[in-house]
């Protein structure tokens, strides 16, 4: 199977963001993808506050953000075939919170693979990687590579509401 082209991984992952239910709810989307790393935002919304007297948006919310990014992520790894990845062991480390309004971003990359399971890091943060807000640790099953070229070809379509 041929490798993805950049390209090909931001559609990919702008397609599983418009698919999965609850990235659409939360309104995560693709901000950038850098050789085998990938970064989504999750917006600052009204609706994803957890605390009203400080406006901080719920640890919930941020750790949804992160399964995914770090997910999603074993598509922009250049070394491995593209596969379904489901989650099987998630840590996540809530270390501050962004101040209320702000968008909040996660980083994650694959760290290391065997033949059956990806280990995976990532970062939520507000202003910088450098100041994280939660650090998340992971792993994820690696199913049989599977072709992605039919995806690529698919309309996108929204998640059913």
């Amino acid at each position: 199977m041929p490798k993805l082209t950049q390209e090909e991984k931001a559609e990919v992952v702008e397609k599983m963001n418009r698919i999965i239910p609850h990235t659409v709810l939360l309104g995560v989307s693709l901000e950038k993808i850098e050789g085998n790393e990938l970064t989504l935002r999750l917006p600052f919304r009204e609706e994803l506050v957890g605390n009203p007297e400080t406006g901080v948006i719920h640890g919930g919310a941020v750790t949804v953000l992160l399964d995914q990014t770090m997910g999603v992520s074993a598509v922009c790894a250049d070394d491995l075939q593209p596969s379904v990845t489901p989650t099987l062991d998630l840590r996540i480390d809530h270390l501050g919170v962004a101040p209320a309004g702000r968008d909040i971003f996660a980083t994650a990359h694959v760290y290391h693979s065997t033949r059956r399971i990806l280990f995976v890091q990532g970062t939520a943060w507000y202003d910088s990687p450098d100041n994280p807000i939660a650090r998340g640790t992971g792993t994820w099953a690696r199913t049989a590579p599977i072709d992605l070229t039919w995806f690529l070809d698919q309309p996108s379509e929204e998640a059913p509401a």
